[in-house]
């Protein structure tokens, strides 16, 4: 018997069904109006096509040869009904009209784009209008595209590609009309470009520059930047705020200096309005991450420092990016806000934001903070009851919830018990097993429960142990997940036996 009959076949994704399941119900219904329309399509096939995926597939179920078996029946009633699975001819009729639907859907999202940006659609105007010799309508979309461009404090590099594009088509249509002897605006097409060019080849180094760092098999050639340290070194643009920004950016991410941070917090703070808000946002994480490389030099100092950092922006309204918070930024806020003492402000923070968390991890999100700050509090039975609460978020939050589970049962527990010893064990055997940790985090978990279950034991005397051999064990782990807690409470029980002296 052949070695893969007993095989489940993998069933190919169908695009069009693929993208559909993006859209939502207002989108479907809009592409089933524009379906209707002579002008983009003829084919009743196709709007009962998306009737049927809509209302049989779409968010429901995999697109099974049995379900193709249906759809096929319900889209072509009257065509002869397929007897059995569906012949050759039958799935090349389905996939034509599926692949129809779907240059249909893809034309709708286009056409979606152009109704929302009215500068993208005068960029497909410009030269259509000048062909036909419309220059009248041709300056007329020209003059509102460059008052709305101007308009705008925070431009982005989208926004500096328009201003080029439309300085070239004005070059261009002075050039149709031979007024260039007469007039011409060489220098606006030159400056809007090298702005545009410099930005885009800017934000790619630093993208460049932040795979390097988290990935050690990356190799980049940096010639090309390199080439145009000329371009960067003239005076209008080296004193333009988003290059300067990129490059500080791109010099702390590579140097991790000091100085290059305080110098991108004075740039940020100088030109905070003329920078978009998601470079904003961008910044200020590369800001607290330099702080987060630098929290083992001085903890106090650096924590507070990244305490600051995000209460500049929740401040700027920058946590905020769609209407939603991401929870690992959540996270992170609540626990420096606890680390510094902030307990009220960071209970206040977490009603603020609670409502921008995705509905569906919220309440598990908020009792996890909740904990966090009961933690840090040192009431640790209401952090262990906060956090047998928290369900599914992320692996993060699973790790960090399990750890917190055994770091509040080793403080609370009076006596030793050997159910608690039951759950270490257990949250020890989640570690091991886990298939999603990467190996180098996976051992520092493990070796973390290890050492905190002989200090538990240590701890009530359970066992012939000794702190000094925990302690040695302990210093002869390159990898822990938090060597420095452990440390803490090795120096806990060292001045109690001290004190039995």
């Amino acid at each position: 018997m052949p070695e893969n009959k007993n095989k489940t076949a993998k069933s190919r994704p169908y695009l069009c069904v693929e993208l559909l399941s993006t859209f939502s119900e207002k989108e479907l219904n809009n592409l089933k109006e524009m379906l209707s329309c002579r002008y983009f399509n003829t084919d009743i096939y196709i709007v009962k096509l998306l009737e049927v995926l809509k209302k049989r597939v779409l968010g429901k179920r995999t697109f099974s040869p049995e379900l193709q078996h249906d759809v096929y029946g319900r889209v072509f009633a009257d065509l002869p009904k397929p007897k059995g699975a569906l012949s050759k001819n039958q799935k090349s009729l389905l996939n034509t009209k599926l692949n129809i639907l779907t240059k249909l859907a893809e034309q709708f999202l286009a056409c979606e784009v152009l109704k929302n940006n009215e500068l993208r659609k005068s960029e497909l105007l410009y030269a259509e209008l000048q062909e036909r010799k419309q220059i009248m309508l041709f300056n007329r979309h020209v003059n509102k595209n460059k008052k709305q461009l101007n308009s705008l404090i925070a431009k982005d590099i989208e926004q500096y590609e328009q201003a080029y594009k439309i300085e070239a088509n004005i070059l261009a249509s002075m050039y149709r009309n031979e007024q260039l002897s007469a007039k011409d605006n060489l220098s606006e097409v030159n400056r809007s470009l090298d702005i545009y060019y410099l930005l885009n080849k800017l934000s790619l180094h630093t993208t460049a520059v932040s795979l390097l760092q988290a990935f050690d098999r990356k190799a980049y050639d940096f010639s090309s930047i390199e080439a145009i340290n000329p371009l960067l070194e003239i005076p209008e643009y080296a004193e333009y705020p988003l290059i300067l920004l990129y490059q500080t950016n791109i010099k702390l991410l590579k140097t991790q200096d000091s100085e290059v941070y305080d110098n991108l917090l004075e740039l940020l703070d100088k030109h905070a309005k003329v920078v978009p808000l998601h470079l904003l946002r961008t910044y200020y994480f590369v800001a607290i991450n330099h702080c987060i490389s630098k929290v083992w030099t001085d903890r106090l100092k650096y924590t507070k420092k990244i305490f600051d950092l995000f209460v500049i922006m929740h401040n700027k309204n920058l946590l905020i990016d769609n209407n939603f918070i991401t929870v690992s930024a959540f996270k992170h806020l609540i626990t420096v806000g606890s680390q510094v003492g902030e307990f009220e402000w960071s209970e206040d923070i977490i009603e603020h934001y609670r409502s921008f968390v995705q509905k569906e991890v919220r309440d598990s999100v908020c009792h996890f903070l909740y904990g966090v700050i009961a933690f840090y509090r040192k009431d640790y039975e209401t952090a262990h009851d906060r956090f047998i609460q928290v369900g599914k978020v992320n692996l993060n939050y699973d790790t960090n919830t399990r750890v917190l589970i055994i770091k509040c049962l080793y403080e609370k527990e009076k006596e030793y018990n050997e159910y608690t010893m039951t759950a270490f064990r257990s949250i020890e055997s989640f570690f091991k097993h886990s298939k999603q940790l990467p190996k180098k985090n996976k051992k520092g978990y493990i070796n973390f429960v290890k050492i905190l279950m002989t200090l538990y034991r240590i701890r009530h005397r359970e066992g012939t142990r000794t702190v000094e051999w925990a302690e040695a064990q302990l210093e002869q782990q390159t990898l822990n997940s938090d060597k420095r807690w452990l440390l803490e409470k090795i120096e806990v029980l060292k001045k109690r036996k001290q004190r039995s002296w």
